[in-house]
């Protein structure tokens, strides 16, 4: 593939993006009218719903009115004090509540900074009996201490729900992670048989509205791990819109709901599997995340929030039954989530080169490890990983300058042969055998990088490490590296450094003398779309894209002093020698041409 070829495909990818630009706009826009409308609605019906508001410390949240179309009204709480309990461990606390006797809020401390659950409907942990319901019942705090927390409630069919959260210990054991045992005795008269018990995972919603594509939610049936992301609620073109997720399991061993870089995890701990339900719906909060946008009717924010099924319940008179789980509510860090098992760590999604990207994290932490800051981290992964595929570019590059030496006479073979494009095809390929070039050598080394710098990506984009790191002038990897505002503009350095970067990488690039001007200046404007497109990501992808840029300046002007040009020189031809024709046994089953001895022939008796 030439250079042309790589400028058509080019154009195709941003024309490609175009459209799915345009596609997310009218998404937004259908969205924004189905809202409005339900809003209208909501003004006239008889009924009138709660709505759900970010909630702060000390603050209790409340339901939303477009949680789902058909959702079930709340079951009346009873009104009983409020008992209020905190673990700490760590950087850690955990702030429980006897009202759904659960989790209210964790409130993530040291370089985190962040508190989950806000906009949560109830406490995490909260036992419900309809997926979209609430905790009806009034719990008392019976026990506590400072490393465990027990909660009691009695429903109306006599069952006794006890609650026990406990700190985790042992190897396996991490300061985002509690233990859950939950207990239910029928002290009634008649036998208790129920499917519908669902344990609350809490609500996740994005920590800045940029952040909001990453939203979503997952789940784990017999160590085959999938999610969906916030697009999954989008308004499709040729499909209804949908409102929420509802989904059985034969063996749910986890669930829950994740934003870019934190996770709520319900593991269910048992020795063997046991079927599970897995619910989950999108709410619209009343007041936008961002404080900018207050008062933005155009922008909105949402509320993610899941409930998965305990195992079927069946109580005689008198019985109990116990069932354990563990409740991870942290950052998204793959060597964390390793290390405390459960398959927890298949909650990273990396996607297709998932293998690529766990190998590039680890190297990342270890390289981290030894210089201790993020940002010198992302420096040398960017040179190891240019070291690794140097003999690949290298490759790549000297192909390429030998297919630019026969610009020339590929132009002259276009213009003799431009009536006939089949003759001109094999002409060409002619062409590419005297001087021994492959046509496929240039871009097939090019195509083996692509695994490694997805892979790369999504490492950066989704590195619950780097919220917080500062370097050099970066006061966030995580973010835009944005030092000041020039009329309403960001200006963002490391973008700019990487734009110039691309620029001086081109100038040093050869051309194929087969390049007409109009090819040219295409190609120029490439480093102001891609400026374009990475302006606003994270300094982290930012600071990578520049490193590789001047690596790979450094690595021509390398090889343009120590490596020899390519000479355009034709090859010795093999000359053809002609066999005899090879034998088909299937036609000459006999041997019948096999050559005859020749000799006396023996005589025959009898004279």
């Amino acid at each position: 593939m030439d250079r042309k070829s790589w400028i058509i495909v080019t154009l195709c990818v941003i024309l490609m993006g175009v459209n799915w630009h345009y596609m997310q706009e009218n998404q937004k826009l259908a969205q924004a009218e189905a809202a409005r409308a339900q809003a209208e609605k909501a003004k006239n019906a008889p009924a009138a719903t709660a709505a759900a508001t970010p909630t702060t410390p000390g603050a209790t949240p409340s339901a939303t009115a477009t949680t789902t179309p058909a959702a079930l009204a709340a079951p009346a709480v009873v009104n009983v004090p409020e008992e209020k309990h905190a673990l700490k461990t760590g950087s850690v606390t955990f702030e429980l509540t006897s009202r759904g006797g659960g989790i209210a809020r964790a409130v993530l401390a040291g370089t985190d900074k962040v508190t989950l659950n806000t906009n949560g409907l109830e406490a995490i942990g909260a036992l419900r009996r309809d997926a979209a319901g609430l905790d009806a019942l009034a719990y008392k705090l019976t026990a506590k201490s400072d490393k465990s927390v027990t909660f009691e409630g009695t429903s109306a069919e006599g069952v006794v729900v006890t609650k026990t959260y406990s700190l985790t210990e042992g190897e396996e054991s991490d300061e985002h992670l509690i233990d859950l045992t939950i207990t239910l005795k029928n002290t009634g008269t008649a036998q208790h048989r129920s499917e519908e018990y669902y344990l609350y995972a809490g609500a996740s919603s994005a920590l800045k509205h940029d952040d909001a594509r990453y939203e979503g939610f997952f789940w784990n049936d017999a160590g085959d791990a999938d999610f969906y992301q916030s697009d999954y609620y989008a308004k499709p073109w040729f499909s209804e819109q949908k409102f929420e997720f509802r989904q059985s399991y034969n063996a749910l061993r986890f669930a829950g709901v994740m934003g870019r870089f934190y996770t709520h995890i319900v593991t269910r701990v048992a020795e063997k599997d046991a079927p599970g339900k897995f619910w989950t719906t999108r709410r619209k909060l009343a007041q936008p995340i961002d404080a900018v946008h207050a008062g933005k009717t155009d922008i909105e924010d949402h509320a993610y929030d899941a409930s998965l099924g305990l195992p079927a319940v069946d109580l005689a008179p008198g019985a109990s039954v116990t069932q354990t789980y563990q409740i991870y509510l942290g950052p998204k860090e793959y060597d964390r989530l390793s290390k405390i098992g459960k398959q927890r760590s298949f909650a990273m999604f990396y996607g297709w080169f998932k293998p690529i990207s766990i190998f590039l994290s680890w190297v990342m932490r270890w390289m981290h490890d030894m210089t201790g800051n993020w940002g010198v981290a992302i420096i040398l992964l960017t040179i190891f990983v240019r070291l690794c595929i140097w003999p690949i570019h290298a490759k790549s590059t000297f192909t390429m300058k030998r297919m630019g030496l026969l610009g020339p006479m590929m132009k002259e073979l276009q213009e003799k042969y431009k009536d006939n494009p089949q003759q001109q095809q094999m002409e060409v390929m002619k062409l590419y055998r005297e001087y021994g070039v492959n046509p496929l050598g240039g871009c097939l080394p090019m195509f083996l990088q692509i695994p490694i710098f997805f892979g790369l990506y999504r490492v950066l984009e989704y590195a619950a490490e780097l919220r917080g790191q500062s370097f050099l002038w970066v006061n966030d990897l995580s973010a835009a590296d944005t030092v000041t505002n020039w009329a309403g503009f960001d200006i963002n350095p490391l973008p700019l450094i990487m734009g110039l970067t691309m620029v001086a990488q081109m100038k040093l690039t050869p051309q194929p003398q087969s390049m007409d001007k109009t090819q040219q200046r295409i190609f120029m404007l490439m480093p102001v779309f891609f400026l374009f497109i990475c302006y606003n990501f994270a300094a982290a992808l930012a600071l990578y894209w520049s490193t590789q840029n001047i690596f790979s300046i450094a690595q021509t002007w390398i090889m343009k002093l120590y490596i020899p040009e390519p000479k355009l020189e034709k090859v010795a031809q093999k000359p053809v020698v002609k066999g005899p024709p090879p034998q088909n046994p299937f036609f000459n089953p006999m041997g019948s041409n096999k050559e005859k001895k020749k000799g006396p022939k023996p005589p025959r008796l009898g004279g």
